[in-house]
């Protein structure tokens, strides 16, 4: 039998195994997927696919994990026969880490802007103000010149005759303000809009960003601002608005007007009781994701809220409160294009974690809608994902669960990485760790033959395969049957379709799908490696990071609280309640109970030690040795040869695989 053939042979042999697995009773749990299975669609088909994803948690949910140990071991069969295989130590500590309780409140008045370079008379300008990736987007102007002149939001003394209705001057109907003496035009707008942001870091910016609604969304400025945060310290200002086209020295320069002030608080601890419920954005294994509202300001964030019961009866206690320590992390990190934790906080019956509000919701979503993207709108989110996975990469954390169900658009159209529970941090750029945890379409081979264990590369493997996604509107390995799909990762050529990628994107592809780790871009300086790629010659990374290059694309969202770029069954559901079942089970004991202390905020005072003596000690997820044979592939990198899952007592025959394969047979002809 040819060597490659019985590799193959070898493989379907263990993965059968794997699926026999359900045939043994155990009396363990096992986590459950709140993420979507993958569907047995086409592999361009999204819309059979997005079927499959009705019960998915839109932004933090673990999705069909791969996930196990060799103490917790068991399986259940799926709808998709996928097997699911969980790894967590249920041996739990409290955590002790704490984001910081808010400062402050920052009050922004936006007034009005002047000079804007609208294309026609039928503008509608609208502004999107966002301060610690939490979003304000206003309507249009006050005053629409297709409707008769009402009130404002100004003070009352101004109502009877702040605005003279005058005639039509230039093609635009103009108002005039009696006590600015400003004309008021398509081109020089009034809001007049309020907006009150928590405030947490003292070093943040504010974001202000004009597009105008009724010509698709065209960029009209931008301009990022340093807010005084003095108490009570008021400014008014006219801000010069940064645009897409060459300034001439002749025209009048597009600003906005802008007041701020910022207010000192002293609450330091927050609850359900804070928010109201608004809709249903997503739903899990563990509980849901809702769109609320803070009762005290009007923020819209994202709610999830987790039932404790479910928690211990799954024993995914570590993986929950490690998603929320790694939350933490990047938060207080001010890493880019990664969603941040803005309270957690818990109940007798369940805990709550609250992050910004992504209103332009799952790329997903954006992918089966449209099928694929251009290529300078992939490269664009990948640019972003690289800034993205770098930070984390930097803070010693792996992501390990790339793919479109965890990148979230914001209003701009900006990405946004979520859902931590795969990740593990203190993973340092030497380090490996054995958890066999992903999704299956994304995961690397090295995670499915290579017990000697895996670095940080992992997450390039998944980006290459984004890459191709994107571009192409199908994944690369994709099967129906699980087991394929392992072996088409493993062994399988890679085909581009014609006319879809350029030479550097497809060279980017094959670089970060190179199958030995240590030949991957990126197996020397990491992302660096990444940038440098010729595939981004034309993007400036500084100003990508400063979030100063407009996307190619923005959603279409009517306002703040818009759910229209979320799945409809879930924010058209009526809404359960938290509260209404906390007296539909026994209540947990008080020893459950303390395994969940440190979940909520502490006082600021007690951050910085907390953190240094706890979090940078020990890991979120503690990988076992599994009492796996290791064989690691040579320096020359001339075979990948695997002892894989030896002498596990749950089965009572030999699940001893090697596989031998030569580089070349790897990658002979993988790209055509």
């Amino acid at each position: 039998m040819p060597e490659f053939t019985k590799s193959l042979f070898f493989l379907s042999k263990l993965n059968n195994k794997i699926c026999n697995i359900n045939q043994f009773k155990s009396n363990q749990l096992i986590h459950e997927s709140s993420n979507s299975l993958l569907s047995s669609e086409a592999p361009n088909d999204f819309a059979s696919k997005e079927s499959e994803k009705k019960s998915t948690n839109n932004s933090v949910e673990i999705s069909e994990s791969v996930f196990y140990n060799n103490d917790n071991f068991n399986l259940k069969n799926t709808q998709s026969s996928l097997s699911l295989l969980t790894l967590c130590n249920t041996r739990e500590s409290p955590s002790s880490l704490s984001v910081e309780s808010p400062k402050g409140r920052l009050i922004i008045k936006i007034i009005q802007a002047r000079n804007l370079k609208v294309k026609s008379i039928d503008a509608e300008p609208y502004v999107i103000c966002t301060f610690e990736n939490n979003e304000f987007i206003s309507q249009g102007p006050v005053m629409d010149h297709n409707e008769p002149i009402r009130g404002i939001a100004i003070p009352k003394s101004h109502h009877s005759s702040a605005y003279l209705h005058n005639v039509y001057k230039d093609g635009l109907v103009t108002r005039k303000s009696s006590f600015s003496n400003v004309i008021y035009t398509a081109n020089n707008p009034f809001w007049m809009y309020q907006v009150i942001f928590d405030v947490i870091d003292l070093k943040s910016n504010i974001d202000i960003n004009v597009y105008d609604r009724k010509n698709h969304e065209s960029f009209l400025g931008h301009v990022q601002i340093k807010p005084i945060f003095i108490h009570k310290k008021e400014t008014r200002h006219w801000y010069k608005l940064e645009t897409l086209e060459e300034e001439d020295d002749d025209e009048d320069i597009a600003e906005i007007h802008l007041e701020m002030i910022y207010e000192q608080i002293n609450k330091r601890h927050y609850g359900p009781d804070d928010f109201e419920i608004l809709k249903l954005i997503g739903k899990g294994t563990f509980g849901q994701v809702y769109q609320v509202k803070k009762i005290d300001n009007n923020r819209i964030y994202a709610m999830k809220v987790l039932s404790k019961k479910t928690i211990v009866q799954k024993k995914e206690i570590k993986h929950t409160i490690g998603e929320r320590d790694i939350l933490v992390r990047t938060t207080i990190s001010d890493l880019p294009f990664i969603i941040d934790l803005k309270f957690s906080f818990q109940t007798p019956t369940d805990l709550y974690l609250v992050t910004s509000y992504m209103s332009g919701g799952e790329l997903f979503w954006h992918l089966q809608k449209e099928g694929r993207f251009p290529e300078p709108r992939a490269k664009f989110y990948i640019a972003e994902l690289i800034l993205a996975l770098e930070h984390l990469h930097n803070h010693d954390i792996v992501y390990r669960d790339l793919k479109p169900e965890n990148i979230l658009l914001d209003a701009n159209g900006h990405i946004a990485l979520c859902d931590f529970g795969l990740s593990k941090a203190n993973l340092s750029s030497n380090s490996t760790t054995n958890t066999f945890c992903g999704t299956t379409e994304y995961l690397a081979p090295e995670i499915l033959l290579d017990n000697s264990g895996y670095t940080k590369l992992v997450d390039f493997w998944s980006l290459g395969v984004l890459v191709f996604e994107m571009c192409c509107g199908w994944s690369p390995f994709y099967a129906e049957d699980t087991q394929q799909m392992y072996k088409n990762i493993a062994f399988g050529k890679v085909r581009f379709p014609k006319n879809i990628l350029s030479l550097e994107g497809r060279n980017f592809v094959r670089e970060l799908l190179n199958r030995n780790p240590k030949h991957r871009l990126g197996a020397t300086r990491d992302a660096l490696e990444l940038r440098e790629h010729s595939f981004f010659h034309d993007i400036d990374w500084d100003a990508l990071l400063k979030k100063k290059i407009p996307p190619p694309f923005k959603p279409v969202i009517s306002g703040e609280s818009d759910v229209s770029n979320f799945d409809l069954e879930f924010t058209s559901a009526p809404i359960q309640k938290p509260e209404n079942n906390i007296h539909a089970s026994t209540p947990l004991s008080s020893t459950v109970q303390a395994i969940f202390k440190g979940f909520t905020f502490v006082d600021e005072s007690s951050f910085d030690d907390r953190f240094e003596k706890s979090f940078f000690r020990k890991s979120i997820f503690m990988d076992q040795d599994q009492n796996l044979s290791y064989s690691n592939m040579d320096d020359s990198g001339n075979y990948y040869k695997v002892n894989n899952y030896k002498n596990n007592n749950q089965i009572n025959d030999d699940r001893t695989m090697s596989i031998v394969q030569t580089e070349d047979e790897i990658f002979q002809d993988n790209f055509d």
